[in-house]
């Protein structure tokens, strides 16, 4: 609840102190956060996705990059702020605890628009 309620305070105060929607801002972030978009792996609202193809043992495998749609937000911005092996496809991206939470709150709200559109 207390994030919710610092989210949704922060939002008010960007929204009257800027000159784009809070949803132009959300859906800018996910799209563009630092030179590398999360939609380019995670597509449109966050979900699963096959990122491409590589030989494994002489076998076509795929490579998966798994939903971020039902992260609880303690484990989507532990995932954003930690520090990424050199392995990591993930990049590191620096941004402050309100980006995370406005980009988490953008998967979320895609996420219903989804789901309500296939009902």
């Amino acid at each position: 609840m207390k994030i919710i309620s610092l989210s949704l305070l922060f939002l008010f105060f960007l929204k009257a102190n800027d000159f784009i929607s809070i949803k132009e801002y959300s859906k800018m972030l996910y799209e563009n956060p630092r030179g590398v978009s999360c939609s380019k792996c995670h597509g449109e609202s966050g979900e699963m996705q096959i990122l491409g193809y590589y030989k494994k043992n002489g076998k076509k495998t795929a490579f998966v990059v798994p939903s971020i749609q039902n992260l609880e937000y303690e484990d989507f911005k532990k995932s954003l702020s930690e520090v990424k092996e050199a392995s990591s496809i993930m990049p590191s991206y620096s941004l402050t605890e309100n980006e995370i939470l406005i980009i988490f709150n953008y998967i979320q709200e895609k996420t219903k628009e989804k789901e309500n559109a296939k009902q």
